[in-house]
């Protein structure tokens, strides 16, 4: 009986993989104008046929920007969902191609330079990333034009071909090594003692008890990974040289161009994790509020309420937002 579930479940994961690849490989086979114009038809039309995607979208963005009248809002919604269907299609175009990635990206000299600069002192990356732009572009840029031996923590799905052709086919293949979420703290701490730069996000919701906090952004309190400061904090008590550079990597006259910031002050000066992480998403805030287009407004980034949180707090948060059970703190204990 075991051996027939497996059997079907592969059965599954094939058929899965056959609906997907077609596409995929049609979409790296069209010329980047048919494929431009394709993701707007697939926005276009996901867009006006699904209003949950509308009210998700939408609710983001009175919660960060509570000053925008709705006509603001409708317009910065449609273009940011077009531009996260653009971004999906313009990955699967572009990586594995370096004809494709050299033409259609631009790492800027300053930039160059203070990711060379690490290169050659023998200093670790932690490139801190939101997803705004193009996240997938970051570290492709910095593998294959500043030849930084990068690794990046992603979340295998469950689909063993599906998770091949995006990680071994895609970003492996354009320079990238790839940590899988499962065990990525021991595998983030090895590939930082063999040489390699790691790539984390920064906006993402995390658990407290998974080693997340709550930092402010667009004045209200998010769940955010505290990650880059515990890397920085291992590098700096194992003697390992290393920095936090915050990138990020925006779409200028269709091409990726990278920007990034450092940090105000070394290490030591910081008071604690939060404080570091705090720095981080107000960077982060001021990139967005640049080119809020370009952010993925599609995620529920503002999803958990701390339960300390005053009245005229809570009520900001979007319609899907709750105050986290005791759970999301701590791991049950044992009786």
């Amino acid at each position: 009986m075991k051996e027939l579930k497996k059997q079907l479940k592969n059965i599954r994961f094939l058929l899965e993989y056959t609906v997907i690849i077609i596409p995929y490989h049609a979409i790296r086979l069209l010329p980047r104008f048919l494929m431009r114009g394709l993701s707007s038809f697939v926005s276009f039309a996901a867009y006006s046929l699904a209003p949950g995607i509308r009210k998700l979208i939408q609710a983001n963005l009175k919660a960060a920007f509570p000053e925008k009248d709705d006509a603001e809002i409708s317009r910065i919604a449609r273009k940011s969902f077009h531009h996260t269907i653009y971004n999906f299609f313009d990955f699967i175009w572009m990586m594995g191609k370096p004809k494709r990635i050299a033409k259609y990206t631009h790492l800027p000299p300053p930039v160059f330079k203070l990711l060379r600069d690490c290169v050659e002192s023998d200093t670790r990356i932690l490139f801190v990333n939101p997803h705004l732009g193009s996240w997938e572009g970051s570290g492709v840029i910095a593998a294959n034009t500043a030849s930084i031996r990068l690794a990046a923590i992603a979340k295998a799905t469950h689909n063993p071909y599906l998770n091949n052709l995006l990680n071994k086919d895609n970003r492996e293949r354009s320079g990238i090594k790839i940590i899988f979420s499962k065990g990525a703290i021991r595998d983030s701490l090895k590939c930082l003692n063999e040489g390699y730069s790691l790539g984390l996000l920064i906006d993402q919701n995390t658990r407290v008890r998974d080693g997340g906090t709550f930092v402010n952004m667009f004045g209200l309190p998010v769940a955010s990974s505290r990650s880059p400061a515990m890397l920085w904090h291992y590098c700096e008590t194992n003697n390992i040289p290393s920095k936090i550079i915050y990138g990020t990597t925006l779409r200028e006259n269709d091409r990726l161009v990278a920007h990034s910031a450092i940090l105000s002050k070394p290490y030591s000066e910081y008071a604690g994790d939060d404080e570091i992480i705090q720095e981080l998403m107000d960077i982060t805030e001021s990139f967005i509020r640049r080119y809020p287009e370009q952010y993925l407004w599609l995620y529920r980034r503002f999803q958990y309420i701390p339960p300390d949180a005053p009245d005229e707090v809570k009520a900001r948060y979007p319609y899907y937002a709750r105050v986290p059970d005791p759970k999301f703190f701590r791991q049950k204990v044992a009786q």
